[in-house]
């Protein structure tokens, strides 16, 4: 009889732990999936809030750069122009009297001067339109004296650069010389 009963027991204990292994690992199993569930809850937060920061620090960069190319650009722009253009090479007559440019003359300079910043202008915003989700307008305000047969830049320019994204609206007013062209 003490064998019997040591079987029963034996039994008792076998029927038990497996259930209790069961709950064990099922409990286990459920609190896996419950930590899982909050470290993809907060990797997301995190990741979100990341990226909503990153992009006004990115935009603002951008801006800085697309400021520093239009003032290169600019400057070198109204340097080619006080290099390369003399009073000959406009079309036009009666375009100077005694040393100074007429109003026709002034026309043609303007003309000429603003023809070269709308094609930078365009030719910029085509350059920049797939690498930055920007639109960039260029207004400017130059005035040009003769200087001899040679045009040149009275002062500085003015120009208005708006930056345009849907983050941000960047807009800014610089002064540019041409000594400022980096050529």
């Amino acid at each position: 009889m003490v064998i019997d009963r040591l079987r029963n027991r034996r039994r008792d204990r076998d029927d038990g732990r497996s259930d209790r292994g069961q709950v064990i690992l099922i409990g286990a199993i459920a609190l896996a999936f419950i930590i899982l569930g909050v470290v993809v809850v907060f990797n997301g937060v995190v990741y979100t809030e990341t990226l909503s920061s990153a992009e006004t620090d990115q935009s603002a960069t951008t801006a800085e750069a697309t400021e520093l190319e239009v003032k290169q650009g600019v400057a070198c722009l109204a340097a080619e122009v006080e290099d390369d253009v003399s009073i000959t090479d406009l079309e036009g007559e009666d375009l100077e009297n005694n040393g100074d440019l007429t109003e026709s003359g002034t026309e043609a300079v303007d003309d000429y001067w603003e023809t070269n910043v709308e094609t930078f202008d365009e030719r910029y915003r085509n350059a920049t339109a797939h690498s930055r989700p920007a639109v960039v307008a260029i207004d400017d305000d130059a005035e040009f004296t003769l200087d001899g047969d040679n045009v040149i830049l009275d002062g500085d320019l003015t120009v208005t650069i708006t930056y345009d994204t849907n983050d941000l609206r960047y807009e800014r007013t610089v002064d540019v010389n041409p000594e400022a062209c980096p050529s």
